[in-house]
């Protein structure tokens, strides 16, 4: 009997290295994985490259004549057709265009220019009558209107 005890006691010791070795595997994947979702969740707090020029754009606003919704809707979409133009929201009320740009991409002067060839006049540059007679009568606003800039 002897010789059989001795026999199980390597098994047991193999054993007790294997559960032991399982051990600090498992407490090693934990710290991995815990690690792993900590830094994900820290790459959610930094900003993708277009928030960052969102947030360093150049912001303006300037007078546009109009009068509806689709002038509305054509003034943003003619200021929008420009690359670095980020955002652009025209108000009925106001008569306003509020833009956010990228001044290293395009300059305030292009985005009069492509709302003006859209058929609207901006405070800066007139309307192209062309354009301006293809509008539907809703969106045939009174030339002779002022804006003004904020």
């Amino acid at each position: 009997m002897k010789k059989n005890l001795i026999t199980y006691l390597p098994s047991i010791a193999t054993t007790t290295y294997i559960v032991g070795g399982l051990l600090i595997g498992l407490a090693i994947g934990f710290f991995l994985a815990n690690t792993a979702t900590n830094h994900d969740s820290d790459e959610n707090l930094v900003p993708n490259p277009e928030e960052i020029v969102e947030l360093m754009g150049t912001e303006s606003s300037f007078g546009v004549k109009g009068n509806c919704g689709m002038c509305k809707k054509t003034i943003e979409t003619a200021a929008k057709s420009l690359d670095g133009v980020l955002k652009a929201d025209w108000d009925k009320q106001s008569k306003q265009v509020s833009l956010v740009y990228d001044s290293q991409i395009v300059d305030l002067m292009s985005i009069h220019e492509a709302i003006a060839n859209s058929g609207y006049g901006t405070e800066l540059v007139d309307n192209n009558m062309d354009s301006y007679e293809n509008l539907p009568l809703c969106c045939k606003y009174d030339p002779k209107m002022n804006v003004k800039s904020n």
